[in-house]
């Protein structure tokens, strides 16, 4: 939402057999409760690489359903203020750990395995344009924190990696910039580490009204500049897939793309963001908030919520490279001016992971449109 096979926890039927010796009896109820448990119980600490496996994700070789939250900012920041986490680097959003360490056992208390957070690109590097001497290590140090006390919680992060990019500036002259000043640094400080799910490399680069509003999907065909931006941008996310990949070879890739569609149109282009990514990703929002009535002109295929994000997944499905498809914005804002209530909200969101699991997708991470952990999630991976 940052601008400019069906599954569930898998139950294996177990009996326990009856033996005259109490002892033998627990020994054999460890083994087969630990046999029988999901890759969604994690236990806190050293968390194990998630995989690609077909249309799952796994994890210990077992299937893995993504249950997250995107987080933007710790319970009780001024979002006019401090809009998202700025992880140190913005004297107007402190960095508050004791915060976020609630939060996130908030989190885990209601079933959430991931969250996904947003690497901006102006405090993980791109700063320097402006400030020669602009150092990053305060910030990486605050991400480190972040991702170990997530991790101490049976949490992974899902990273995207390049949000708030200058929007003009996805050709050939750029990438070495980006890539040094940005990708590398970040890529190769955590390679190899544990407890980041993925590298999701960059936040809708379908959209592309920042620079013709036109363009805000860019498979609009009826203007002719959308075509040319959207070659320009999957070369851009290639290459920077490629430099991930030569750093980072064993974790997954994705891209947070605003349609799911993006995988596979422009039809034309020479580049198919499906062939590049592991897993795909996809935002769902239908008319809230307010602006958000733009999908219906290139998205949304006219048939509302939940046919039309049953319709995307069953699209990448359709494509036949067997890869996961988790969404990983889906929101309802509520509160004045929405339409929604709390009560509709439950509702919706019990839909929406009703729908993504039955059309075999491998997980969805909410959008946060309210206040706080409790009311993101109420009960939804719990219940």
């Amino acid at each position: 939402m940052i601008r400019y096979r069906h599954h569930q926890t898998r139950l294996v039927r177990c009996s326990l057999f009856r033996s005259s010796r109490w002892s033998l009896f627990l020994f054999i109820a460890a083994l087969l409760v630990s046999a029988c448990g999901s890759a969604n119980d994690l236990q806190p600490g050293t968390l194990p690489p998630v995989t690609a496996d077909g249309e799952r994700l796994r994890v210990g070789g077992r299937d893995f359903e993504v249950r997250g939250v995107n987080y933007i900012r710790p319970t009780g920041e001024d979002e006019r203020q401090c809009w998202t986490l700025q992880f140190g680097a913005d004297i107007n959003c402190p960095w508050r750990m004791p915060v976020i360490e609630a939060d996130f056992e908030a989190m885990r208390a209601r079933g959430v395995n991931t969250v996904r957070i947003f690497l901006n690109y102006y405090v993980f590097g791109g700063q320097r344009e402006a400030d020669a001497s602009y150092q990053k290590s305060d910030a990486l140090r605050h991400l480190e924190e972040f991702i170990a006390a997530a991790n101490q919680r049976g949490l992974y992060v899902l990273p995207v990696l390049l949000v708030e990019y200058p929007q003009d500036q996805f050709g050939p002259a750029y990438y070495e910039r980006a890539l040094e000043w940005h990708v590398r640094p970040l890529v190769r400080h955590f390679a190899g580490k544990p407890g980041i799910l993925a590298w999701d490399l960059f936040n809708e680069p379908d959209i592309g009204s920042p620079i013709d509003e036109r363009c805000w999907d860019w498979d609009n065909g009826d203007f002719p500049l959308c075509f040319p931006l959207a070659e320009e941008r999957q070369r851009f996310v290639r290459v920077v897939h490629d430099e991930v990949k030569r750093l980072d070879p064993e974790r997954l890739t994705t891209v947070g793309m605003a349609f799911a569609k993006s995988y596979f149109e422009p039809a034309e282009a020479a580049i198919r963001m499906a062939d590049v990514v592991d897993f795909y990703t996809f935002h769902y929002y239908d008319n809230e908030p307010y602006n958000s009535g733009r999908y219906r002109q290139h998205w949304y295929y006219g048939e509302g919520f939940p046919a039309d994000l049953r319709r995307a997944i069953d699209e990448l499905h359709a494509l036949g490279l067997r890869k996961p498809v988790v969404v990983t914005e889906l929101g309802f804002p509520t509160g004045p001016g929405a339409t929604r209530t709390l009560d509709d909200l439950r509702r919706d969101q019990r839909i929406a992971l009703h729908t993504i699991r039955n059309a075999r997708g491998a997980g969805v991470v909410l959008w946060s449109f309210q206040s706080s952990p409790e009311e993101v999630l109420g009960d939804l991976f719990t219940r």
